[in-house]
């Protein structure tokens, strides 16, 4: 449960696998990394106030990874990704 308090040692690292995915933060030692992240969302829009048909968008935005924290929950640990946000695609 995400209720529960966490530990408040945190650790921090410079890359961590998720479901056979490798993450590593953003360095400039290296030419072949995987530093960089992709979020998509979907948005409601109305044209208008007197518009009752929605549309819903797509909009994709793109980070590359700073810093990689994982907190414990003691039951379970969260990874965390600071990004710097470069963009959005509409």
């Amino acid at each position: 449960m995400v209720s529960m308090r966490p530990n408040f040692d945190v650790i921090t690292c410079s890359g961590y696998d998720i479901n056979m995915m490798s993450f590593h933060t953003k360095t400039n030692k290296s030419t072949m990394q995987n530093s960089n992240v992709t979020f998509e969302a979907d948005f409601m829009h109305f044209a208008s106030s007197k518009y009752n048909n929605p549309i819903v968008t797509t909009l994709s935005y793109f980070g590359v990874i700073e810093e990689i924290w994982e907190v414990d929950y003691a039951k379970f640990r969260v990874p965390i990704f600071k990004c710097k946000w470069v963009g959005c695609n509409t």
